[in-house]
């Protein structure tokens, strides 16, 4: 397949008003030159960036505020998002995740993150393949996946089955979806430098080597969609746990996270 040109073409970025989706449309907006649909269930952060960035990159971008827990909400991301224009490419950022002990975890949150770590992911892939692959210049799906989702993760339980859930769901529909030009990149970031972050449990891992800058990160996952890669792992660290993880029991690589875990929760 042929690398995406996405100057001047409209880019689909759920979870856009906040850390890595954030970062990415800037990246989009002022390296990539692309039109932006900027989508999250913060309206007033969804149009504070949008006017910075057609400010200071010279795009056009549209907001549509949705909650993709709520299954209206997504039929209506993809209306609206189809009656802007083509759409080159869609990244489908927007996540959530617990971090502590799973029997802790409401059934109602469990049920509002698979809604929106799975079922939408789901929904608007299979919603947007088509008309990507009508393009002259066949589209593209970026789904924002996990090391989580590759490796298992104690106290992030659920967060870590979704994840691997969509990991092999897109690897899957990537294959599927060959024939009709359109690629599908799963990204798979380790623990990333955001508020979220910093202003969770998670905030332990701070200052560490175990959280990745977000600048770098988007921009090793908007250069993997752009080259229409199938699955891409940011960042060296990430790439050799991932890479020495095959020599070791499953059940030793969850002990060695249930450890490191532990101590976050313990340390809040």
């Amino acid at each position: 397949m042929k690398k995406m040109q996405l100057a001047a073409r409209w880019v689909l970025v759920t979870g856009a008003s906040s850390g890595l989706g954030e970062e990415m449309a800037r990246q989009l907006a002022q390296e990539y030159r692309a039109n932006l649909i900027l989508v999250a269930r913060r309206a007033d952060r969804l149009q504070a960036l949008a006017s910075r960035l057609e400010s200071s990159a010279g795009i056009k971008c549209r907001v549509i505020a949705a909650d993709l827990s709520v299954p209206a909400d997504v039929e209506r991301v993809y209306a609206e998002a189809m009656a802007v224009g083509s759409v080159q490419a869609v990244i489908l950022n927007a996540g959530i995740t617990h971090f502590g002990a799973h029997l802790e975890m409401p059934w109602t949150q469990f049920q509002t993150l698979l809604a929106t770590n799975v079922t939408s992911v789901v929904r608007l892939a299979t919603l947007f393949a088509p008309p990507l692959a009508a393009l002259p210049q066949k589209g593209g799906i970026m789904v924002v996946s996990s090391m989580a989702g590759l490796l298992p993760v104690p106290y992030q339980s659920a967060y870590a089955g979704s994840k691997a859930f969509v990991t092999n769901f897109s690897l899957g529909l990537g294959q599927e979806l060959r024939d009709d030009g359109v690629s599908v990149t799963v990204f798979s970031p380790g623990g990333i430098d955001t508020d979220m972050t910093r202003n969770s449990r998670l905030r332990y891992f701070e200052n560490t080597v175990l959280l990745q800058d977000v600048v770098s990160c988007a921009r090793e996952g908007l250069g993997a969609m752009v080259e229409r890669r199938a699955l891409h792992v940011p960042g060296a660290l990430n790439r050799t746990q991932l890479f020495f993880s095959r020599f070791v029991p499953r059940s030793t690589v969850a002990q060695i996270a249930r450890s490191a875990y532990r101590k976050a929760l313990a340390a809040n």
